[in-house]
């Protein structure tokens, strides 16, 4: 059978309710039999007490112990001259004339205290001043508390008496048995009431779980507008918080997803409906196989190709599986053989670039064809969208432990709101950098996946200069 958390939980409360208060019970009857057997022997000492008296006047009147000895049964009369009139005629009545009751004296040999209940007069033992038994006997190892017997001030003796153990007079067992009973219907009543605040309060406190795995349920489904109304500040509230920021990540992932499906089919139809046209242009005969149709077909084919090896960087690098081959790199002198590359271009472009070195080796631990891919995408962002006869200024500079690549180029800038967003796939400023220019929207995400990469940073931000300035930190490795 399966138990809901509701049920696993109500029958915790109710066995944790039980244990305590069978415990509270089985204390509080052993304390109340404990305290009821002190509070019948502090009764029972008050009766010695006056019966120490009447000792005390047998002993006058007869000088000695030996009529005591002679006839133990004086101690009932004795016992009876303490009690009220009315008592004492029902104590002579029950006790003096029951033939039976002088056979105490003799089954006292065969049977002990603690194996079955004794009249208080067959606990209590009387000793001569020399502390021999007078009357009664001894259980066990040692004597009760004694209190002297005087004559004429001097001790002749001494009377004691062992606390009960056991229960022995009707009354005082019907009224603990009638405690007892009051105790149990009390423990009874308890675990009724517990049944009925637990199961309700189980209720209660699984309700909140109980949204929690519908709104889980829905989510599973693709529902991600679900949301948890948060009704506590408790760990299930803190819990109903992060699955709502679950469920709006969730969202957002799967917009972006998404839009990630439909720019990537938007930017592979591009390269492909030139490439058709070029084709369909050749097959219609009205351009014809020369130099420049393959030359033109060869672009858009580099172009898609370039598009796909992107896309197939980027997935990797996210994913955590891009290769790289870590070794002993000069940054200085990588940066100016990227530069060196770009002559034909800079000088196409119309742009001015300049560099300015610490003029000695940056040595670096890194991938040589990631770094290059790196700043090959910088320069490229940089020269794709910088207005002709603008500047792109590079200069390098060592700060403790890393080394620091900044990147400035002229107008045209981007605005305030896109700054945070230029490393996102597929995004551009349609405003300024376009797809006209030739990018995919891909070279700062996967120059951004390069430096995490390399336990680097990178950061965009504006330039001075009018354009926008990338900053990458990475760090040094020295002259090791």
């Amino acid at each position: 059978m399966k138990l809901t958390i509701q049920y696993k939980l109500f029958l915790a409360l109710l066995t944790a309710a039980v244990a305590v208060i069978s415990y509270m019970a089985v204390v509080i009857q052993w304390s109340f039999d404990k305290g009821f057997l002190e509070y019948i022997d502090t009764t029972e000492q008050e009766e010695i007490a006056l019966l120490a008296r009447e000792l005390e006047t047998h002993y006058t009147e007869y000088k000695s112990w030996d009529q005591l000895k002679a006839e133990p049964l004086i101690i009932l009369r004795l016992r009876a001259n303490t009690l009220p009139d009315g008592k004492r005629k029902e104590f002579i009545v029950k006790k003096l004339s029951n033939n039976n009751y002088p056979g105490w004296f003799t089954e006292l040999d065969n049977e002990t205290q603690n194996r079955r209940p004794l009249h208080p007069i067959l606990r209590t033992v009387v000793l001569d001043k020399n502390k021999d038994i007078v009357y009664g006997r001894q259980f066990g190892d040692h004597l009760p508390s004694l209190r002297p017997i005087y004559y004429q001030n001097q001790e002749v003796g001494y009377i004691g008496h062992y606390p009960p153990k056991i229960l022995s007079n009707s009354h005082q067992l019907l009224f603990v048995k009638k405690q007892k009973l009051l105790i149990l219907l009390v423990g009874v009543a308890a675990i009724f009431i517990t049944i009925g605040l637990s199961l309700p309060l189980a209720f209660h406190l699984t309700k909140p779980v109980r949204r929690l795995s519908e709104a889980t349920r829905k989510l599973i489904t693709g529902d991600y507008s679900t949301r948890v109304a948060i009704s506590s500040q408790d760990e299930l509230g803190q819990l109903s918080r992060d699955i709502n920021t679950l469920a709006h990540t969730l969202a957002q992932n799967e917009t972006q997803r998404k839009l990630w499906v439909s720019d990537i089919a938007h930017e592979l139809r591009t390269p492909l409906t030139a490439l058709q046209g070029e084709v369909e242009a050749v097959q219609d005969g009205i351009r014809k196989p020369d130099e420049q149709t393959f030359t033109n077909l060869h672009h858009g084919v580099m172009r898609l190709k370039r598009l796909v090896e992107d896309l197939y960087d980027l997935s990797r690098s996210e994913l955590g599986v891009l290769s790289f081959y870590r070794e002993k790199i000069d940054l200085d002198q990588l940066l100016k053989d990227e530069i060196s590359t770009r002559t034909g271009e800079l000088k196409q472009a119309e742009l001015t670039i300049k560099l300015e070195g610490t003029g000695q080796p940056l040595y670096i631990f890194g991938d040589r064809q990631r770094l290059h891919q790196l700043i090959g995408n910088l320069l490229n962002n940089s020269i794709s969208y910088t207005d002709r006869g603008g500047t792109i200024a590079l200069s390098l500079q060592v700060d403790q432990a890393t080394v620091q690549l900044d990147i400035h180029d002229t107008a045209p800038g981007v605005p305030d709101d896109s700054l945070p967003l230029l490393f996102k796939r597929l995004y551009r400023v349609e405003e300024s950098r376009n797809r006209a220019l030739g990018g995919s929207g891909l070279g700062l995400a996967i120059c951004q996946q390069i430096v995490k990469a390399h336990d680097g940073t990178i950061t965009a931000q504006h330039s001075p200069a009018g354009g926008v300035w990338i900053q990458v930190a990475l760090p040094l490795l020295g002259d090791k």
